[in-house]
């Protein structure tokens, strides 16, 4: 299955009952979708039972792989972190950062916006949802509360360089993948 970051050597179609293969993931580029925390841990039949669920999707794949989103469902490939499975991790891109799901912003260009993921930005003023956010970003509310003064500096930093579209382009690069950007508009038709 293309989602499938595992792979055998020799491939399957290759091989035979009673054939030694060998099993592993190369280096391999992911965009991770969900993380799911459980509490109690996730009952899967396997131990250790997981306590986290990070669902990613390959480097290649994209939005427009899966145009109705069902990769946030599900569809794509699911790592347990803590299962002894030997997972090297290296954070080559977090768009949004400094940024948590249900924080509001204005942007340079007097709009207001919630943001619920780096492509799933909502538009408060009914204008439409244009090109996304224009940078710099001022924090107003951190996930529907005051914000403090570090999370609002935070952003002001995060924001130094770049623009919404750079962001997008640099995330494209090193996926070679499409998002299917969900900005909004708050209210109206």
């Amino acid at each position: 299955m293309e989602t499938e970051p595992f792979r055998t050597e020799p491939l399957p179609e290759q091989m035979k009952a009673g054939d030694i293969c060998r099993v592993g993931m190369p280096p391999t580029v992911v965009h991770v979708t969900p993380v799911d925390h459980h509490g109690p841990p996730l009952e899967t039949g396997w131990l250790p039972r997981p306590r986290l669920t990070v669902a990613v999707l390959r480097r290649r794949l994209s939005y427009r792989t899966f145009p109705d989103g069902s990769h946030f469902d599900g569809t794509g490939y699911s790592i347990h972190p803590g299962d002894k499975t030997p997972f090297t991790f290296e954070l080559l891109m977090r768009p949004y950062a400094f940024l948590r799901p249900g924080d509001e912003v204005a942007d340079a260009g007097g709009r207001a916006w919630r943001f619920d993921g780096p492509w799933d930005w909502t538009a408060f003023d009914g204008a439409g949802p244009g090109a996304g956010p224009e940078w710099p970003l001022v924090l107003l509310t951190r996930s529907g509360a005051p914000c403090s003064a570090a999370d609002a500096e935070a952003v002001v930093a995060g924001m130094a360089t770049g623009s919404h579209q750079e962001t997008v382009r640099q995330w494209m690069f090193l996926t070679e993948g499409a998002p299917r950007p969900r900005c909004s508009v708050h209210g109206g038709w």
